[in-house]
């Protein structure tokens, strides 16, 4: 990635030291889990955590590779819009995402642990991105083929085994919201072909 994105995103750089900063919390402090972490039975009990979720991740290498996609493609949407719109598709892509959690959740009877992650606000962030500038190379790609491959493997790693992708659906909300949010913003930022 060129370093012209990277330098110049405060509010991707935010968004990475924010979830190493509760990342560490939740590892020092396990009883802030209840805090944080999202448990579909009793999101009414505790609405925070449809928000607060957003920044936690149990497993380093899920905050490793989300922070990935936050740096990659959050900081070139920051880039081409601003840091309020990043930070805004961010927290909705998550938000809606969790509420895609606790429908799946219900529907399939999920009895397991409190639920971790930012995926659904970086796959959203990967896919606004992707919606707003289609033919950008990123990786050596275009932007629209790595959200279509974070969308097929999520969808196969849901269907594989999905009491263990609990996650699975936020994912997939965070993609469609992305798009839709990106393809929105084509009507003020333009649709900019790489």
């Amino acid at each position: 990635m060129k370093a012209k994105y990277l330098g110049n995103s405060p509010a991707a750089w935010a968004l990475l030291l924010v979830n190493i900063v509760v990342f560490a919390a939740l590892r020092i402090f396990p009883s802030l889990t209840d805090a944080f972490l999202l448990e579909p039975s009793l999101a009414l009990e505790r609405p925070w955590t449809l928000l607060t979720v957003c920044f936690s991740h149990e497993l380093l290498i899920h905050m490793l590779l989300n922070m990935f996609l936050v740096l990659i493609f959050g900081a070139r949407l920051e880039k081409e819009t601003n840091a309020g719109v990043m930070l805004t598709v961010c927290v909705v892509c998550g938000f809606i995402g969790s509420l895609g959690t606790i429908a799946y959740a219900a529907a399939i009877g999920y009895q397991g642990a409190p639920i971790a992650g930012a995926s659904a606000s970086a796959f959203g962030l990967a896919a606004a991105y992707a919606a707003l500038r289609p033919k950008a190379v990123v990786l050596k790609s275009k932007a629209v083929h790595w959200v279509a491959a974070l969308f097929v493997v999520n969808a196969l790693l849901t269907v594989q085994n999905p009491q263990v992708s609990i996650g699975g659906p936020a994912h997939a909300v965070g993609i469609v919201i992305g798009l839709i949010v990106g393809y929105l913003l084509r009507k003020e930022y333009g649709t900019i072909q790489a």
